[in-house]
């Protein structure tokens, strides 16, 4: 990236953009119009709309009338979680070595803006051959809905979606994606009593809502990387030539190390790849109850989790949510109230690299980078790629980032040379698409 180019991706990290946040609306707003600045610096307009949530940005760029490109991405980013385990201010984007360091730079606003870079570079020498429509959202990081709704309403006929918010698999090693897994996400509360007892009265004798809640997890919690079998039902097992694939792909030793994490069990690391992209998973993300720092021996009537369902290809995201319902409903002990609050769900989606739309794309890119694509499943959730299937827009999942870059956690970084990767990338795919067919 140029000094200019990049000086405005600083500022767009600059701004605090959390969506999960009750008191950012200025930020986000301030964010949208950013991406809608950087749209109409390509020569396209534009436009703020209220789906009722985060502002969307909704824009268009481009000739008419031949092949059209829509570019998702997301200008929303995660909280900052631990502020002390930050090195530099997580607003303030920051050069170390190799890396530029900052809250979104790699998920995904450095990303986005590689695809925003791309579309002006090309407009600019006049080399812009495809239609480009524009759909940056600010709730992909909150589970929002409000892209969702637009698409299923506004959808327009693009040829392919393209979006730029998933890991490479290594330095060196791109990749596309073929298939995502789903997410259904839950708050659960479980009440066993009206206030909150004293252990040396009522311990052993009265309801540990602490105990409880436990209990209700350990009901639903993997053993040995499976899950209980109605969770598991619908899998679509991965090909022969993916699992021949894996063992070209780091080991999950490595990869379990790389980011400071340990084996859940013994054969975790060497099934590493299956469990992170073809089977569903459960976690368990936050727990709550009584006041941890005091020294206060009581007997607490409320406690709280939040959990997920990482759901694989193949399994229906609503009804597996209906399972996990009722496999922790049938699992609160007598005298328990359970409330299941439901936050977020998405599909999960097999994405077939053989359409020519993304095989054109893939080669565009290759031929710019004189690098191979290899084609994986990824692990994590964005729901807006079954969306694009479901209006019947083709999609190229990918993206610049590192699985190692650090996204939802502190010192988030990307690799400064993979912004101009990505820009080269970007400009190869839109080229490659604006070209005449054979």
């Amino acid at each position: 990236m140029n000094a200019d180019e990049r000086a405005r991706l600083d500022a767009f990290l600059s701004v605090p953009s959390i969506s999960a946040s009750t008191d950012r609306g200025a930020e986000m707003r301030q964010a949208a119009e950013m991406v809608v600045a950087e749209i109409e610096r390509a020569g396209g307009s534009a436009e703020i709309i209220d789906e009722g949530g985060h502002p969307l940005v909704i824009g268009r760029c481009g000739p008419d009338g031949g092949p059209r490109v829509l570019l998702y991405g997301h200008y929303d980013v995660q909280p900052v979680g631990d502020f002390d385990g930050w090195e530099s201010p997580p607003f303030t984007p920051t050069e170390r070595g190799e890396h530029l360091y900052a809250r979104g730079a790699s998920d995904d606003k450095g990303n986005v803006w590689m695809l925003l870079v791309a579309v002006q570079r090309l407009a600019g020498a006049g080399e812009l051959g495809v239609g480009v429509d524009f759909l940056i959202e600010g709730e992909e990081e909150s589970g929002g809905d409000s892209a969702e709704k637009w698409l299923r309403r506004e959808a327009p006929a693009c040829d392919l979606g393209v979006v730029f918010d998933a890991p490479m698999i290594a330095v060196g090693a791109p990749s596309y994606c073929v298939g995502l897994r789903g997410l259904v996400y839950r708050r659960v509360t479980l009440t066993t009593g009206t206030t909150d007892g004293h252990s040396g009265l009522y311990g052993g004798a009265g309801l540990n809502a602490v105990h409880a809640l436990v209990g209700l997890l350990g009901a639903v919690a993997p053993r040995n990387g499976r899950l209980i079998a109605p969770l598991e039902a619908g899998v679509a097992e991965p090909s022969r030539a993916e699992v021949a694939g894996w063992d070209a792909l780091p080991p999950g030793e490595e990869l379990l190390a790389d980011v400071g994490l340990r084996p859940a069990d013994p054969t975790a690391a060497a099934e590493f790849h299956r469990r992170t992209t073809a089977a569903p998973s459960l976690d368990v993300h936050a727990l709550e109850a009584g006041e941890i720092d005091l020294v206060k021996t009581n007997l607490p009537v409320s406690a709280r989790a939040t959990l997920s369902l990482r759901v694989a290809p193949g399994q229906d995201a609503a009804a597996l949510g209906e399972t996990l319902d009722g496999a922790l409903r049938g699992a609160v002990p007598a005298g328990a109230d359970l409330e299941i609050e439901g936050l977020n769900e998405g599909e999960a989606s097999l994405l077939d690299g053989s359409r020519p739309a993304v095989a054109r794309a893939v080669a565009g890119m290759e031929e710019a980078l004189g690098l191979t694509f290899t084609p994986v499943r990824v692990g994590g959730s964005i729901p807006i790629i079954a969306c694009l299937e479901y209006v019947g827009i083709p999609t190229l999942l990918t993206g610049f980032g590192l699985p190692d870059d650090g996204i939802h956690g502190a010192n988030e970084r990307i690799r400064v040379d993979h912004l101009g990767l990505g820009v080269r990338a970007a400009m190869g795919a839109l080229r490659a698409l604006g070209a005449p067919t054979p």
